[in-house]
């Protein structure tokens, strides 16, 4: 609605209201043309009646004027009472005696200076002729500039507007004949709307148009004036004739001018409304079903969001509603999968836990705890504490570290847990326990490339001596809080299941009678970075061992796990991080 339908009504209006006001000013314009030429060939008759007196009249004054033969004024009075509409034609002198017919013409000695221009009085009715008159008439002046005389020509008024009256632009609308003060000579009221003018009424004081139309009567020669309302209520024009102060004015009403435009906007109207409505029914009957499609697919995924999974919903046709459903149960197929694996990898974080050291290692001296910090819900990295049930000062220690993350490497991580266990409680050395393990772990990983680094640790603490095997495995760190030393503590040897016939070498190192504190960690500890890309480093490992040195071992494990997530931030842990600290107290006792 907002974004479809809106937008083409406005369009639609638009255009039609441009339209509308283009035809509009066109028939106006056609209606002007049509009316001034009309009122033009009307008003012609006119002009042609006045000019043949007015040039006789002219030719009369002349003749006063340089005092010629009487027998030629008295032929140009005799030729304007020959015109057409002219009633009379007469000479008056002010010495109280009038002249007219033959004996209008100058009297003996006196001689004309000056005359007055030629003027059209306003009709008068007259009662002997039972009809209005105008006349054309002219003052003579002396030469001591006082009038002795005067020419009057009395024309009858309805013989000069004959053909204006009987026009088609008089009978068809409401017409006016108005001299320049406005004043209303004669009119043809043939509509009904027109009853408030009356005869020898101001033109223009009837109302806003008149007012406007008179005023442009004496700025222009013609023109037309529109009245208010779209198409306007009334519109006028007019034209002034040439030879009387007179003007034509015709007031038509808008709704006979623009008649084929109010016809057309109407029809244009109840056909946009019928065709929005068909476009709408349409469009209702063509979104029912997509819009119930879509319903479906809301609740769907509000039962989805709620964690219930229901039957998939049925796919219809090719559009894009129909694609959206069908991806709609694609992705819902696989979020039921990826919950399936999400509630598997819960389960297997819970195994992998158990196959965690469930608690420290405290007896005779040494004190032993380890914690893993997995990258995922499972990791490759694993520690094991591994006591020995005959000897309790003989307690072995392995970290490991296998290659990825994920399932995959969790599950190579528990096989390589069941090996060593299995392994180191069969006799024999060190070496040939970590030599065994990788020849059975080589059976499973030759195909796939996967390793695992691993250190192995021994701690006798009867024999005071710690032996170890290091198998790719990151150095182990020893510090030494009596001497406030720090010696890695390193060894040759290659990663398990990359080389079945690889020979491991045992390193070893004697404890004396002395506190010491080892760790063995995984990569994920040193390499971790924060949001600036800096590695955590083994500096800030050393600096955490030495400040907090008379810490219980599990103290020491939490003291660097948090100090590595509080300085990684906002980013996550990059890889695994797995530590095992061991310290080994000088006195033989407990660490409590």
């Amino acid at each position: 609605m907002y974004y479809i339908i809106l937008p083409t009504m406005i369009i639609l209006l638009v255009v039609g209201v441009v339209c509308l006001r283009l035809a509009r000013d066109v028939l106006l314009e056609q209606w002007e043309q049509t009316a001034v030429a009309r009122m033009q060939q009307a008003a012609h008759h006119v002009d042609m009646l006045l000019m043949q007196p007015k040039e006789l009249l002219f030719m009369y004054q002349e003749n006063l004027e340089q005092n010629q033969n009487r027998r030629v004024a008295s032929y140009l009075l005799d030729e304007i009472r020959q015109q057409e509409g002219v009633i009379t034609a007469q000479v008056i002198w002010y010495n109280n005696e009038s002249r007219s017919g033959e004996r209008g013409h100058v009297m003996e000695g006196m001689r004309v200076r000056r005359k007055q221009p030629l003027e059209l009085t306003i009709p008068e009715y007259d009662a002997e002729l039972k009809g209005p008159t105008t006349s054309l008439v002219s003052e003579f002046y002396n030469n001591d500039g006082q009038r002795v005389g005067r020419v009057e020509v009395k024309i009858l008024f309805y013989s000069l507007i004959k053909d204006i009256v009987d026009s088609e632009v008089w009978q068809e609308n409401l017409a006016f004949i108005v001299d320049n003060q406005g004043n209303v000579l004669t009119r043809k009221n043939i509509l009904e709307f027109d009853d408030q003018y009356r005869v020898n009424e101001k033109f223009g004081e009837s109302g806003r148009l008149e007012k406007i139309t008179m005023e442009e009567i004496n700025k222009k020669h013609h023109g037309i004036v529109y009245g208010a309302g779209m198409p306007p209520e009334r519109v006028s024009a007019f034209y002034r004739l040439q030879e009387a102060p007179w003007a034509l004015v015709v007031v038509a009403p808008g709704e006979r001018i623009l008649k084929d435009i109010i016809t057309f906007r109407r029809y244009f109207f109840w056909v946009a409304g019928i065709g929005m409505l068909t476009v709408l029914i349409f469009i209702k009957l063509a979104t029912s079903a997509p819009a119930k499609l879509i319903r479906n697919v809301s609740e769907s995924a509000h039962n989805l969001a709620n964690g219930q999974f229901g039957p998939e919903l049925e796919e219809r046709g090719r559009d894009e509603v129909s694609q959206l459903v069908r991806n709609f149960n694609v992705m819902t197929r696989q979020l039921k999968e990826r919950m399936e694996l999400q509630e598997a990898m819960t389960v297997a974080r819970e195994v992998q836990q158990n196959l965690l050291p469930k608690s420290s290692y405290k007896e005779d001296g040494i004190d032993i705890f380890g914690l893993s910090q997995y990258h995922d819900e499972t990791g490759g990295d694993y520690y094991d504490i591994l006591p020995d049930p005959k000897n309790c000062q003989r307690v072995g220690v392995v970290v490991g570290d296998v290659v990825g993350h994920g399932i995959g490497a969790a599950l190579l991580m528990a096989s390589v847990r069941a090996l060593v266990r299995c392994r180191s409680e069969q006799p024999g050395t060190l070496v040939e326990v970590v030599r065994d393990v990788n020849e059975l772990l080589y059976k499973d990983t030759e195909k796939t490339g996967n390793f695992v680094t691993l250190f192995f640790l021994v701690v006798e603490r009867d024999k005071n001596i710690l032996r170890w095997v290091r198998c790719g495995h990151e150095p182990a760190i020893l510090y030494d809080p009596a001497a406030r030393e720090f010696v890695e503590v390193r060894g040759d040897g290659l990663v398990l299941g990359f080389d079945k016939d690889w020979q491991f070498q045992e390193n070893s190192i004697e404890i004396k009678d002395r506190e010491l504190l080892l760790m063995i960690g995984s990569d994920g500890i040193w390499e971790a970075q924060n949001t600036s890309g800096e590695c955590f480093g083994r500096a800030r490992v050393e600096a955490l061992m030495l400040a907090n040195s008379a810490c219980t071992s599990e103290e020491l494990c939490r003291i660097i796990t948090d100090a590595v997530i509080h300085f990684c931030g906002e980013k996550s842990l990059g890889d695994d991080v797995t530590l095992v600290m061991v310290k080994i107290n000088s006195n033989g006792q407990a660490v409590t």
